[in-house]
């Protein structure tokens, strides 16, 4: 009998995902589980990730999930880029509203920063209390 037939998908799929979680090293896993293929492991990642050890005689489909995968590879990185113009943007207008408290304060004597244990101003908590 098989590792692959020895063992439930659901079985593998834990096996597989405590592996890598770093819960438990392939080694521990095999020794943990009674596995006695030194590869199982291995394959069941390859399986469970939807690549085949090897070729099938018709190559066309998996041609193509790769080639969907790198559409979806380059949508995710024109995210990242979107995602890091946001935060540079986000980050800039920090910096100039630290300027301005930086500014009111020195010209104008101005106090914008909140202090930590402020109190609230009596209208404040009267129109809370509505």
């Amino acid at each position: 009998m098989s590792e692959l037939q020895k063992f439930s998908e659901d079985a593998r799929r834990k096996i597989v995902m405590e592996v890598l979680s770093g819960t438990l090293s392939k080694e521990q896993a095999r020794h943990i589980y009674g596995i006695k293929s030194k590869s199982a492991i291995l394959e069941w990642m390859r399986i469970f990730a939807g690549l085949e050890r090897r070729l099938p005689k018709d190559p066309l489909p998996i041609l193509k999930n790769m080639a969907i995968k790198e559409d979806s590879n380059s949508e995710l990185k024109a995210r990242i880029r979107q995602l890091e113009e946001e935060l540079k943007l986000s980050r800039l207008k920090g910096r100039a509203y630290q300027i301005m408290v930086d500014i009111a304060k020195e010209e104008y004597g101005l106090d914008l920063e909140k202090k930590s244990g402020a109190k609230q101003f009596k209208d404040s908590e009267k129109k809370n209390q509505k």
